[in-house]
């Protein structure tokens, strides 16, 4: 038996009013000074993938495995948004010893 899948390839992406591109910024820089260990988080996964002969990394991979370990502590209350993905990966390829691990692509406008 086989089946078949079909896909609505025509289905439109409205972004939420005020979600502009600045607007994500000020909810970044806002979310990055109140949770700091974000960072520094990712920048232990980053490195340590990186040690272990990892050449390319995707941040997604590294927000589900902060996300995953979050579950397991219940003394933290955040939520990490998607949106602040590129910001992160931004941020990470900035480091002198993590430059290039991620392919970036350009913000949207």
């Amino acid at each position: 038996m086989s089946v078949q899948l079909s896909l609505n390839l025509s289905i439109e992406f409205t972004p939420r009013a005020g979600d502009d591109d600045s607007r994500i910024a000020e909810r970044f820089a806002a979310f990055h000074r109140a949770n700091p260990h974000v960072y520094a988080e990712l920048l232990r996964l980053a490195r340590d993938r990186k040690g272990r002969g990892v050449r390319k990394l995707g941040i997604g991979a590294l927000f589900e495995v902060i996300r995953w370990n979050e579950t397991d502590t219940a003394s933290r209350d955040f939520k990490l948004n998607n949106d602040y993905r590129s910001r992160y990966a931004r941020m990470i390829d900035a480091e002198p010893d993590l430059a290039g691990i991620f392919d970036l692509r350009g913000l949207r406008a």
